[in-house]
């Protein structure tokens, strides 16, 4: 059925508010990438655009499982509910199990099984699009509990065609929020084509109107700037190192602004969150 026309009214909803952070390094691989019906699927996806296998990768069986990664973040954050409306997934390179939507086995063993779907391709601006999303949702009356889960892995098991920035680890980190948290999404600023060389003069016009007490969280494509940050994420997270400053940050009564850049896409992102009364 479609239906045009403006959207019927809605009902006033509190904002979903930042309630808790998790993070996790995995050590060691995982044994799904040792299935030997993962090199089919890179072969069959790589074979179009000539792009070569990274048979060492392959043969040693080097990657994680973002299922089971994810999933010790929901043990930690929602044990036991209560039950979650919204799980949004972001990631980059692909996952070692063939033939599994990560997000929807997700939703099958969160508490509530919620609405979900996965965020990628958008570099480290995949993040900051999966704070806007839950916001919406938020809102909206969509959601009043929203669980964010970033993976990555440091292993590809192709060969790019192109410089690409690997993590240098395999790490989950998630975002809970909820009606009765802590910090909410007060704004989010984006800017498009920062390069390198124009990258101080952009955070300089991005930062420059934050609270005076703001706690600055710089991610890993900021790792050069020069600048004073109450936090800096760690080398060689690029997709979970600014929500990973997270996890030993709470609780504070200050505003605090992720930060990011993503050289590839030239994205630089800044998400402020400020401390409110549920």
């Amino acid at each position: 059925m479609r239906v045009s026309g403006p959207l019927p009214p809605q009902p006033a909803a509190a904002p979903l508010r930042l309630a808790a952070a998790a993070t996790a390094d995995f050590t060691g691989d995982s044994p799904l990438a040792r299935d030997p019906d993962l090199r089919v699927l890179v072969s069959d996806l790589a074979r179009p655009y000539g792009v070569a296998l990274d048979e060492d990768a392959l043969r040693h069986g080097r990657g994680q499982s973002y299922g089971e990664m994810a999933e010790q973040l929901l043990a930690q954050l929602v044990p036991d509910g209560p039950d979650v409306d919204l799980l949004v997934l972001v990631y980059a390179a692909p996952d070692v199990r063939p033939g599994r939507a990560v997000a929807v086995h997700l939703a099958g063993v969160c508490p509530g099984r919620p609405l979900a779907f996965a965020v990628c391709d958008q570099g480290s601006a995949g993040t900051f699009s999966a704070l806007r999303i839950a916001d919406a949702y938020g809102r909206t009356g969509g959601a009043r509990r929203a669980l964010l889960i970033a993976l990555e892995q440091s292993s590809l098991h192709h060969r790019p065609d192109r410089p690409a920035r690997l993590p240098d680890r395999h790490t989950a980190s998630a975002l809970l929020f909820e009606t009765g948290g802590s910090h909410r999404l007060a704004a989010h600023r984006e800017r498009a084509a920062v390069t390198t060389a124009g990258l101080p003069a952009a955070f300089a016009a991005l930062t420059a109107d934050l609270p005076a007490d703001t706690r600055l969280h710089l991610g890993p494509g900021l790792a050069h700037l020069p600048a004073t940050a109450t936090r800096r994420a760690l080398p060689g997270t690029p997709f979970t190192g600014t929500w990973r400053t997270l996890a030993t940050a709470l609780p504070t009564p200050y505003p605090i602004a992720l930060v990011d850049h993503d050289p590839d896409h030239g994205r630089l992102d800044l998400a402020l969150l400020t401390p409110e009364a549920a």
